[in-house]
């Protein structure tokens, strides 16, 4: 469908990058705020408001007219023969090149095998056995840009950027199902209860995006929802959707249902119990009944990450400032119970987040290569909601809102852990008190994005991994390094550990098997944590 011109890439960039310009950075102190007993409607002290959008939705999706189509094309899945000269020991294990030179997703880890995209610019999917390395199956996939993938029970699940889900054999890579649903794809897959979650563009009319960028300092009762309208002051405006959010039976691929959403996926769904949660790239949080895909709530915050879902508290990071203000992000909490109270932690600049800022950074001249290389010369398409993303999380291209992972919170024993930007830091909960945070080397304007992945935690162990190359280990409570491994090359993706391995990917189409011989370090087999992307500490 693509067709790549690449010679046009530098002319491209110049005109996307000329007017750009960038800012420099600084933090803001944390704070909490109270929550009004009307939770559609969570005030803070720089009165910006959480608009409830939840009826607005209910009738768009209960509309005939508005139901999105369920005829999807297959895709295809065949077997290839692996590169002789893959595999090279180390003196911490071993390393597996790609072949592509393109980031890699994180990879999974199940009953002793790690399975793992070939990278953004490969059509290629592997499974390696864990302690040696050996391959086990490889395939050729019809599209390029594969996800991380979701394993569970004798099935595979992943995404391809280039537009397929694919539903494959864990033991031999043959495909069980698969739909073409549209270009491009730039989330993961989720797995729960039988259950695959994925979303896909279908544009209808536009995209509900306005919400976030024209509503956000509305007062709640200035808002009327008539139709497929949004009446603000008594003016009219078009709210209409540019994505879909399916599910589909694990087993057999059967569509369960299908609802409409303002813009791709970020990161990942989170299923938890008998719900899944989605934060779209516009910023808004949904959350559906798993079966049944009925809405349960939807909420207009422009919220920066997925959620993670503990007991009855919901933990997500969120743009912070008013118009004219540098971009700031926190951490909020907040419990779908009315008359609870919130908190939002860690308030600061983000100038990861500031489009302006990203716009002139190195990943987004890799990302313009890479996007290039799969046939975008120009950047990301329309179809894609680049600009509600960029507006939101600073990013635009396919390849960089592919990999995004956000400020996303690790929860565990009444502490929140997150990498903003370039620092990890460890809060209270109930205090908001910063316990201890680490600066993480490297320069956050140039490189662009986050120069931290998100954390993971197994046993007393907090584990990130960083641009400059370096696989962190440090002691959960006081934050002290443990170990630390430098595999020289970039590092973008959350790592997974399994049985004393930790298994991380490069920006350069590389998976490295780090063997740390402890056996305590294992437990997180996913991005996410598991399959259906909990995140948390088992």
């Amino acid at each position: 469908m693509k067709k790549s011109i690449k010679y046009l890439l530098p002319i491209s960039m110049f005109i996307f990058m000329i007017y750009l310009t960038a800012f420099t950075t600084e933090y803001n102190p944390v704070f909490d705020y109270q929550i009004s007993e009307n939770d559609s409607v969570m005030n803070d002290s720089i009165n910006s408001e959480i608009i409830d959008m939840t009826a607005h939705y209910i009738k768009l999706n209960n509309d005939p007219k508005n139901k999105p189509s369920t005829n999807f094309r297959s895709g295809h899945v065949n077997p290839r023969e692996i590169k002789k000269d893959y595999f090279k020991k180390t003196d911490y294990g071993y390393v597996i090149s790609m072949g592509s030179y393109t980031n890699v997703p994180t990879p999974a880890v199940d009953n002793g095998v790690v399975y793992v995209s070939g990278g953004f610019g490969s059509k290629q999917y592997y499974a390696f056995d864990v302690k040696n390395g050996q391959s086990i199956w490889a395939v050729d996939l019809d599209d390029d840009g594969p996800s991380s993938p979701a394993v569970k029970d004798s099935i595979i699940v992943f995404n391809t950027e280039s537009c397929t889900i694919f539903a494959c054999n864990k033991k031999t890579g043959k495909q069980i199902w698969s739909y073409w649903m549209g270009d491009p794809l730039m989330s993961m897959p989720t797995i729960a209860n039988g259950i695959v979650f994925s979303a896909y563009p279908a544009g209808f009319n536009g995209n509900i995006n306005m919400q976030q960028q024209k509503i956000n300092n509305i007062q709640q009762n200035n808002i009327k929802i008539t139709g497929n309208s949004l009446i603000v002051n008594d003016s009219t405006m078009s709210i209409n959707t540019s994505h879909v959010f399916i599910a589909f039976d694990l087993y057999t691929g059967k569509i369960l249902w299908q609802s409409r959403i303002d813009g791709d996926v970020m990161s990942a769904p989170v299923a938890k119990d008998d719900f899944v949660y989605v934060t779209t790239f516009p910023g808004t949080l949904f959350k559906f009944k798993q079966t049944t895909g009925e809405i349960v709530s939807v909420k207009a915050m422009r919220a920066t990450s997925a959620p993670v879902i503990y007991e009855d508290n919901i933990f997500i990071s969120r743009r912070t400032e008013q118009a004219g203000e540098y971009a700031g992000e926190g951490i909020m909490s907040f419990s779908y119970a009315n008359g609870k109270k919130a908190k939002l932690y860690n308030k600061r600049k983000a100038p990861y987040l500031d489009k302006n800022i990203q716009g002139l950074s190195d990943l987004k001249t890799s990302s313009m290569t890479d996007d290039a290389g799969n046939g975008f010369v120009g950047g990301a398409p329309s179809s894609s909601g680049w600009y509600a993303a960029s507006v939101n999380v600073g990013q635009s291209n396919v390849s960089s809102l592919q990999s995004f992972q956000g400020s996303r919170t690790l929860h565990r024993d009444g502490r929140n852990y997150n990498t903003m930007g370039d620092e990890l830091i460890c809060t209270d909960i109930e205090t908001g008190k910063v316990v201890w945070k680490h600066k993480i080397k490297g320069d956050l304007n140039s490189v662009g994005g986050f120069i931290g992945t998100p954390p993971l935690s197994v046993a007393n162990y907090i584990i990130i991994a960083t641009y400059s190359g370096e696989i962190i280990i440090s002691d959960v409570n006081t934050g002290k390094e443990i170990e630390k491994y430098e595999i020289n090359e970039p590092i973008r993706y959350q790592p997974v550990v399994d049985n004393g391995w930790i298994f991380v990917t490069s920006t350069t189409g590389k998976l490295h098997a780090i063997n740390t011989g402890n056996k305590k370090i294992t437990g997180w087999s996913h991005w996410g944590a598991d399959a259906a992307r909990t995140n948390i500490v088992k």
